[in-house]
């Protein structure tokens, strides 16, 4: 008897932590402005052209904001006789911060540091012996409600079409 009680109270807790990890994942997947700025971040320092997703409408209007400033920096990489990976910076540490917020406008403040990313396991070996240095990074960005999302608009971390 005493059997049939634990399976029964092991199917109840396992329910409930199932329905349970459910909501925490939904409640994870909403979008938020400090989300969208650290992502659009990390993709630009990264020099991913998903960063195209995290613009607003008046940039990507523009023509290839995102390809001519992946262009430039694939430039940049050949004139000096590398590949475009040692131009990557990912983040080892990022703050964001709210300076201004509106309903469907908000500034944000976004502080840390970045280290060249050739590959992640570079990075970390590295960062381990002191390798290599860190890259202050203080910029601001401009965030906008559009169609029920946050997009990154003016002219974030220098991203502007090429005149």
């Amino acid at each position: 008897m005493s059997n049939k009680i634990n399976l029964a109270q092991l199917v109840i807790v396992l329910g409930i932590a199932a329905v349970l990890q459910l909501a925490l994942i939904g409640a994870d997947c909403q979008q938020t402005p400090i989300k969208v700025a650290k992502a659009f971040a990390s993709a630009y320092y990264y020099l991913d052209a998903d960063m195209q997703d995290y613009l607003c409408a008046g940039l990507t209007e523009e023509g290839q904001v995102v390809g001519d400033y992946l262009l430039r920096k694939q430039d940049e990489a050949s004139q000096r006789g590398l590949s475009t990976n040692y131009l990557r910076h990912k983040f080892l540490e990022m703050d964001v911060s709210v300076i201004a917020s509106d309903k469907n406008a908000m500034k944000v403040h976004l502080s840390g540091s970045t280290r060249v990313c050739i590959n992640p396991a570079f990075m970390l070996v590295g960062k381990l012996f002191h390798l290599g240095k860190d890259y202050p990074v203080d910029e601001t960005l401009e965030l906008v409600k559009e169609n029920g999302q946050w997009r990154v608009c003016g002219q974030p971390l220098g991203l502007r079409p090429q005149a």
